[in-house]
């Protein structure tokens, strides 16, 4: 089973897919939009959490006990200009996101997680080096078989684009699935989905527990 949402940019944090909804268990995905001089102020809670710089820059604070991390976010002008800044934040953490351009849009992914990992702030293309996160977050793999549950987010250059998408499930039924500009791909446990082919200039960010390439 498989769920599709668009997003429509909004001010603020959009939530798009959580756990209960169409055979997700685990995830939570949405987007933050924030324009010049604005804050977001959040909590982990009992998740891990993966925010991924889809364009703008912005300061974001960590801190909880010893567990602190300061840094810059996102240095993109759009997800068609290199690779993102990454972070990723343990349990039960603050964190805040400080605008530092006109306008930051960042992905943010989320999941149950009780391991005391550091904080970690990463610039576009360095490597992540605490295994203890269980989210992996993967650009424009398009080659790339995935396996379990997790998210697709695509875009396509001045918004002009398709991509179609073959989803395998636990009863080996195909059903194939068009996304187009700023639509999500919900993929459920025991489901295979493999991009089969795509027109337009794409982006495709996918957000998954485990993964395995083919």
């Amino acid at each position: 089973m498989s769920v599709s949402k668009h997003y429509t940019p909004t001010l603020g944090y959009t939530h798009l897919i959580a756990p209960g909804e169409s055979g997700i268990k685990n995830l939570h995905f949405g987007i933050l939009n924030l324009s010049p001089n604005s804050t977001y102020f959040d909590h982990s809670d009992d998740c891990e959490v993966a925010l991924i710089a889809l364009e703008g820059e912005c300061r974001l604070l960590v801190g909880h006990n010893g567990n602190k991390a300061n840094g810059v976010l996102g240095k993109r002008k759009d997800v068609f200009d290199g690779e993102a800044c990454l972070a990723f934040i343990p349990h039960r953490t603050t964190y805040e996101v400080i605008t530092t351009s006109k306008r930051v849009e960042i992905a943010f992914c989320k999941t149950p997680s009780h391991t005391d990992s550091a904080a970690v702030i990463l610039d576009a293309g360095e490597n992540r080096t605490d295994t203890n996160y269980k989210l992996c977050i993967c650009e424009n793999e398009f080659e790339t078989e995935w396996i379990g549950e997790g998210f697709c987010f695509y875009r396509f250059l001045e918004e002009k684009g398709t991509a179609t998408v073959n989803m395998d499930d636990s009863k080996n039924k195909s059903t194939r699935v068009v996304m187009h500009h700023n639509d999500l791909l919900g993929i459920a446990e025991q489901t295979r989905a493999r991009l089969l082919e795509f027109e337009g200039e794409i982006y495709e960010l996918t957000v998954f527990q485990s993964i395995h390439l083919q």
